[in-house]
């Protein structure tokens, strides 16, 4: 990645630094850890309502600080959501905005070149957030991160028992590891890689940590001692064939729990050491899902109701598609026990970290701090929209003002686009449509949709981008 860009006004910048300088949460620059789970749904944890199963330390987290309750991805599928979270774009600006052999290009500024500009040590360890089907971690170390442990091509992290990862530029080899068995469980790796980066940490040098776990993702695959701990919980056990490159296994509802089961435990893990490091007063711990619940490799939402009355799941732009569990806990400087209901995205943790830092924002982002919400001493400010965009499936797009929200399905095919309207603060689960009754509500927000996003080459919409 090239030198940070931010905004050309000196006197902007002065402002911004003096901001920086006096802003309560810059007492200390905390530790930042932002973890994230791939494919977990809105009610996968129990602090969100998950009764199927319990998730102890990551509700810890939320006890010890704040759960959001209308956070958003940056998008419905991997790829484009990790780049709004990099970047601080939504999706009418990111620059990848679908999966596939795309990277954050190098002149973008992402977080982790802001981090490392103020004096940070960072690391990006397990599925990268930075590249999509590409193998050249060199990319990952050039957006800013000093350590990568990890795989690149987000296929990888698809498999349980991958064949190799990379420490930083080196290939670490696994020759037990065939894809769905093996010795070395990729999750596990990620953990336990956590674990040692965090035990060489001191006080004397902050640092941000992305931690990309693949699972809950398919392949449905958790190790023998979690399913062996889940399965008195089950009931109705399900079976699944294999799917695709995902493979098939007779207890899709035992190993869905002994993913989240490891997922949760590692949570515990990884603040047990910080408290042993004497770090956890001063880190910034944050958890998340980079998209809604997946229906691939066998599991389905409803088996153990991982989005509740949340309407969807991954690839679509209703809640269940884009509402994701965040919790932000920060002993130091979060009052513990809090929920805030404000509207929140991917996109909005890039500037968030240029406040924590000390940093001024780059240019052109559509990020919004919520650095006051987690302190509590600020008046938080709001997002006049909040917008998505799908490039499968003839092209979706959603936009959200306030509680009204509108989805638009088969954009690209004009004489087949469905236009949705939702009011949110009475359908949560986005059951009736009020475009045709609220013509003048409908007519706003597709004036507003139409202004939401710019052109890209990579990935373009005929009928949208069309002077």
């Amino acid at each position: 990645m090239k030198s940070l860009i931010f905004s050309k006004s000196p006197i902007l910048k002065i402002l911004l630094f003096l901001l920086a300088l006096t802003s309560p949460l810059l007492a200390q620059k905390p530790n930042i850890i932002f973890i994230i789970a791939d494919d977990l749904g809105y009610n996968d944890i129990s602090a969100y309502g998950q009764k199927n199963f319990s998730t102890p330390n990551i509700d810890q987290l939320a006890t010890n600080g704040i759960r959001f309750t209308r956070h958003y991805s940056g998008a419905t599928v991997c790829n484009p959501s990790r780049c709004s979270l990099m970047t601080g774009r939504d999706g009418g600006h990111a620059s990848v905005r679908g999966n596939g052999a795309f990277a954050i290009p190098d002149e973008e500024t992402t977080v982790g070149e802001i981090a490392k500009s103020a004096g940070y040590n960072t690391a990006m360890i397990g599925k990268s957030c930075v590249t999509g089907n590409t193998q050249t971690p060199e990319s990952v170390l050039d957006a800013g991160f000093s350590f990568f442990y990890g795989t690149t091509d987000h296929r990888d992290g698809h498999f349980r028992y991958p064949e190799f990862v990379y420490r930083n530029t080196e290939k670490v080899l696994f020759p037990e590891n065939k894809l769905h068995s093996g010795t070395h469980y990729d999750a596990e790796l990620y953990t336990k890689e956590t674990l040692s980066y965090i035990s060489k940490q001191s006080s004397e040098k902050p640092f941000l940590l992305i931690l990309s776990y693949p699972i809950p993702h398919a392949s449905n695959l958790a190790r023998e001692e979690d399913l062996k701990a889940v399965r008195p919980l089950v009931k109705d056990e399900i079976s699944a064939s294999k799917q695709g490159h995902y493979t098939g296994t007779k207890e899709v509802k035992a190993n869905y729990m002994g993913m989240m089961k490891y997922l949760d435990d590692s949570v515990g893990e990884i603040v047990a050491t910080l408290k042993k490091q004497n770090l956890l007063n001063d880190t910034l711990i944050i958890f998340t899902s980079d998209n809604g619940p997946s229906t691939e490799g066998g599991y389905k939402t409803e088996y153990l109701d991982s989005n509740s009355n949340l309407r969807g799941s991954k690839r679509d732009l209703y809640e269940g598609g884009i509402r994701v569990p965040f919790i932000a806990s920060w002993p130091a400087s979060i009052k513990a026990g809090q929920t805030t209901d404000h509207p929140s995205a991917f996109w909005d943790f890039l500037p968030t970290v240029c406040d924590l830092v000390g940093k001024p924002m780059p240019e052109k982002i559509q990020g919004i701090s919520f650095a006051t919400t987690l302190s509590g001493k600020a008046e938080q400010a709001k997002h006049p929209y909040l917008y998505w965009e799908f490039h499968e499936q003839n092209f979706k797009r959603a936009i959200q003002v306030g509680d009204w929200k509108l989805v638009q399905t088969n954009v690209a095919q004009p004489e087949k686009t469905i236009t949705e309207l939702y009011d949110l603060s009475k359908d949560l689960s986005e059951t009736t449509n009020l475009a045709a009754t609220n013509p003048e509500k409908t007519a706003e927000l597709l004036k507003l949709i139409n202004k939401a996003r710019i052109p890209n080459k990579d990935f373009p919409v005929p009928i949208l981008d069309s002077p």
